[in-house]
């Protein structure tokens, strides 16, 4: 890692949290800056105006209004060499295995130490995704029957359903057709067996997925 190069961004909604972090990786003395962020439009300028340059992301999964992997399909073509590192305190595994399906270049816990924080950056430097140990364990303990069946396509869509945007809307901020929107909330409560879109959002809400 070529630290004139590099910029790392702590994007969580917990500022005491995101300052306490943003020190911890000030220390690891890695990065030419740590910039710790709360808002979506301001990360987006920040990686619009910063396209150019290596930028890793430790982004929190539980924000204010969404969850993290929202912003994930938003920012990665913003800049092309950003590596995202999921951070969050989850012990749900389908939250974990929502999360994996999204690719990051990294999963921590939330509670990670300085060393798990410096052999996810070395494994990842090395070209493989790291995933921490607090983390490896659930995934271990995971099989097929507790994964969502819902897509990441489709958990975006539900996220801004979530919002409460209408179909319009939704279509507008998804880049599909509202017929594409229709069938795609047809789909998704026929997978989780449900009625209606409320019943949907309980089931999405208590399986952690927004």
């Amino acid at each position: 890692m070529e630290k004139a190069n590099t910029i790392a961004i702590v994007f969580d909604d917990h500022l005491l949290f995101a300052d306490s972090f943003s020190a911890l990786i000030e220390r690891l003395e890695l990065f030419s800056a740590v910039h710790t962020l709360n808002d979506k439009r301001e990360l987006t300028h920040f990686l619009i105006k910063h396209s150019k340059i290596k930028i890793y992301l430790f982004l929190d999964y539980y924000l204010k209004n969404e969850n993290g992997l929202m912003l994930i399909n938003e920012i990665k073509r913003l800049n092309r060499q950003l590596v995202i590192i999921v951070m969050s305190s989850t012990v749900s595994p389908v939250v974990v295995t929502n999360i994996l399906d999204y690719k990051p270049q990294g999963f921590i816990s939330k509670s990670s130490g300085f060393d798990t924080i410096i052999e996810c950056l070395t494994t990842i430097t090395n070209g493989h995704q790291y995933i921490c140990p607090v983390i490896s364990k659930i995934v271990d303990h995971t099989d097929n029957s507790t994964k969502t069946p819902l897509t990441a396509r489709e958990l975006e869509i539900l996220q801004y359903f979530a919002q409460g945007l209408s179909i319009a809307h939704t279509a507008e901020k998804a880049y599909l057709s509202k017929h594409t929107i229709v069938a795609h909330r047809r789909n998704m409560m026929a997978k989780v067996n449900v009625n209606s879109i409320t019943e949907l959002l309980l089931y999405a809400r208590e399986q952690e997925l927004i």
